[in-house]
């Protein structure tokens, strides 16, 4: 009976295979069309069965299951005893599927509407109607998480203040806390995300009841609460929120050694300067193969259009004839001074309330704005605008500063915004129209150029609903108020939880300008440590860069073996405050080893030979940077540091 079955659900996804490789053409890639069961849908490396109420009864995501038990809604009084129902597979075009449910329990019935789309991104909206007033004191969606694939939180209210991010035991295992939009919980290598736009119709007496998660016995338990009172019910109950398995595509090292960016390039910098160089062939020089147009291009901050047309153009070329690729900057609002923002009720429809003004020292009268709303009609001029931008300008792709942010807005002249019983007025994050717009973004551009890059600057709000559609991330600007005397530390359970993208599903890169937090060796240490570059932001940070990428080249790291120090790099270090993670490669290892404390150490390595891929013969250690010959103890390595500083190592026999 097994076998019989087991052969029909092979021939069932064959079929679904078949199926959605007919369907809609125009799913981005990695992406590849859902493939769409009644009780089970499947989308790039990831699997989800839906049981009662299309609730997910298991998620596997890179290669691990993520729950302990099904996510169910949970009530007193035994409000969802005996609960039936029939669950319908509605559509599915291959970019999304759609499914419904209906049924019910002792005291609902129960509808429910599920779409999951390519990137795997489900998004529920439950309707409880009582058959008769209903007395309950507790209403709450259990999500029971395997504690090993739950072992970091990162919880954005896409804001630099009020996100958390950490590990979950090292927080203390349990976490409390008002709404906020977004909470994804993983490990170095997958994770699940839930997300929601507003506490609308949650009945809470203590807003800290809104969120909770608890470890216990193996189990992490994510809780939403949406009653926390005895209320009797006699009315709907609506609740909607959206569930993101991770990763939701591939990271590799290879492509970011096709990557290698550099902020902030200008109209000039394809001519010779006053000493006669060319910034772009020190650049090319160097090894960048991307750079980046900050927000000067146009005349107005925002504007869709080059102030310089014609030197635009040229500067496209330039790089182009040095083999680099070229993007440019995209805002989140548009200047109050702009042509394009003086029709009438424009800026008031558009931006998001209460106002989130920026107001920067240089050229404030063109660059002075207010951040727009993804829900008003700025989403549909910024979409038609980047569609012209791409149609007149042989550009390579965009930068995004901010456009993946889903502000907190309560703009009832746009549609954000709710009101309570009593009338006060409430905000929303509007995720899916900041993911519509996003998802817009990318398609629009890559109908022009399918290899355009698309990179997002979003500290702090590590979003994948807005985010997955997107090719890359720079995060770390939260920590620019801070100086190197600040002597900041990011703890590394921090460190992995947020700022490596592996478990997301986005390649990062670090954000530190000069000495705010880190001096450049400094931030090279903690982030080259996790496999993640530092992004040169101007020329001074581009010589201590292009030094790593010359090594990683010269070893040949994108098609090397990663070891990172959380899952035993084959590095012993004798200090806690040394770490090395390695790559191996043809009988040779390069090990980044980094010294994490501001103090002088001297500390010893041992190599496990058979880990990283060493012969038994005598070991030779070179600074792979310097070329210095390293003297070697058998299978140990001694090492001094002056301060928090890292080596980049280059073992073989």
């Amino acid at each position: 009976m097994d076998t019989m079955r087991t052969r029909i659900l092979a021939g069932l996804f064959m079929l679904m295979t078949i199926i959605a490789s007919s369907l809609s053409a125009d799913v981005p890639k990695p992406y590849t069309p859902v493939k769409a069961l009644v009780g089970e849908f499947r989308c790039l490396g990831r699997m989800t069965k839906l049981g009662p109420m299309l609730l997910p009864t298991q998620i596997t995501a890179a290669d691990k299951p993520l729950l302990i038990s099904p996510i169910h809604l949970a009530a007193d009084a035994g409000a969802f005893d005996g609960i039936k129902g029939k669950a319908n597979l509605i559509s599915n075009d291959g970019n999304s599927a759609v499914w419904e449910w209906k049924g019910g329990s002792s005291a609902f019935t129960i509808a429910v509407r599920m779409t999951a789309q390519c990137d795997g991104f489900q998004w529920y909206d439950i309707t409880l109607t009582p058959k008769q007033p209903v007395k309950l004191s507790s209403l709450r969606l259990e999500v029971p998480r395997s504690e090993p694939t739950a072992r970091y939180i990162h919880a954005a209210a896409f804001q630099w203040g009020g996100q958390l991010t950490s590990g979950l035991r090292e927080y203390g295992g349990k976490w409390n806390q008002k709404f906020v939009p977004y909470v994804w919980l993983g490990d170095e290598d997958r994770g699940l995300a839930w997300t929601a736009e507003s506490a609308q119709g949650w009945r809470l007496d203590a807003d800290t009841h809104a969120l909770h998660i608890e470890t216990n016995g193996g189990t992490a338990l994510f809780v939403t609460t949406f009653l926390d009172h005895e209320e009797t019910i006699s009315s709907p109950i609506k609740i909607s929120f959206g569930l993101q398995a991770t990763p939701v595509k591939p990271v590799s090292f290879a492509w970011r050694a096709k990557a290698r960016i550099f902020h902030d390039i200008h109209y000039q910098d394809g001519e010779p300067d006053a000493q006669g160089k060319i910034l772009l062939d020190t650049l090319k020089d160097a090894g960048v193969k991307t750079v980046v147009f900050h927000d000067m291009w146009p005349a107005y901050y925002g504007q869709l259009i080059p102030e310089k047309p014609e030197e635009l153009r040229k500067l496209i070329a330039e790089c182009h004839k040095r083999g680099m690729r070229m993007l440019v900057y995209i805002g989140y609002g548009l200047a109050r001074n702009a042509p394009e923002m003086q029709v009438k009720g424009r800026h008031d429809e558009w931006s998001v309330l209460p106002l989130i003004p920026w107001v920067p020292g240089y050229k404030p009268e063109f660059r002075t704005f207010d951040a727009t709303c993804a829900r008003s009609g700025f989403q549909d001029w910024l979409v038609a605008g980047i569609d012209k931008l791409f149609t007149d300008y042989d550009l390579d792709g965009l930068y995004f500063d901010g456009t993946t942010e889903a502000w907190k807005c309560e703009n009832e002249a746009h549609g954000c915004g709710w009101r309570d019983k009593d009338g006060n007025l409430h905000p929303d994050n509007p995720v899916l129209a900041v993911r519509t717009m996003m998802r817009r973004i990318a398609d629009t551009v890559r109908k022009h150029k399918p290899d355009a890059m698309l990179d997002a600057h979003m500290s702090a709000s590590l979003t994948m609903p807005t985010l997955s559609f997107m090719d890359s991330y720079w995060d770390g600007e939260q920590y620019e108020t801070y100086t190197a005397a600040d002597k900041v530390e990011i703890p590394l359970d921090a460190f992995r939880a947020e700022f490596m993208g592996y478990a997301h599903g986005l390649d990062a890169e670090f954000l530190c300008y000069i000495n705010r937090p880190f001096t450049t060796d400094e931030a090279i240490a903690i982030a080259g440590l996790h496999g993640v570059e530092v992004r040169p932001d101007g020329i001074a940070q581009v010589d201590p860069v292009s030094r790593l990428w010359a090594v990683y080249d010269r070893f040949g790291m994108p098609s090397a073996k990663w070891l990172p120090y959380w899952k035993g790099s084959g590095v012993e270090c004798g200090d806690s405050s040394v770490k090395a993670s390695a790559w191996s490669k043809d009988g040779r290892a390069l090990l980044f080893v980094s010294h994490l404390k501001r103090e002088p150490l001297t500390t010893v390595l041992h190599l496990d030979r058979k880990q990283l891929g060493l012969g038994k013969g005598t070991l030779n250690a070179t600074d792979a940077l310097t070329g210095a010959v390293l003297p070697t103890n058998g299978d140990s390595l001694s090492l001094s540091f002056t301060s928090m500083e890292y080596r980049l190592i280059e073992v073989r026999e």
